[in-house]
């Protein structure tokens, strides 16, 4: 999904830059031609966006279904060292007095 995200980005940057370009040729020229080409840039960066937008969310919503209909294996249970968790505390001596 990186690669994704990576080429949309570069794709939006440059359809925008694109844009702005035949806009300022229009601001400056008021040539119709260049604002028609502005906008169409400008409509494509849109599209570019949605669609990058809903690749996420289906590859989000392909992924679920996945883990629905296969699920991954519970992990296994914890490894008893000398018959304790390993990371606790050992147990209190119950023949031992508190203080």
């Amino acid at each position: 999904m990186t690669y994704v995200f990576i080429l949309s980005a570069v794709l939006i940057v440059l359809t925008l830059a694109a844009s702005a370009l035949y806009w300022s040729v229009y601001a400056g020229t008021g040539e119709n031609v260049a604002r028609l080409r502005a906008v169409s840039f400008f409509r494509w960066t849109v599209v570019i966006v949605l669609g990058t937008f809903n690749i996420w969310i289906f590859t989000r919503v392909g992924g679920a279904i996945k883990d629905i209909w296969w699920p991954a294996a519970p992990p296994p249970p914890p490894a008893l060292i000398d018959g304790q968790l390993p990371g606790r505390p050992p147990p209190e001596d119950p023949a031992k007095p508190q203080n």
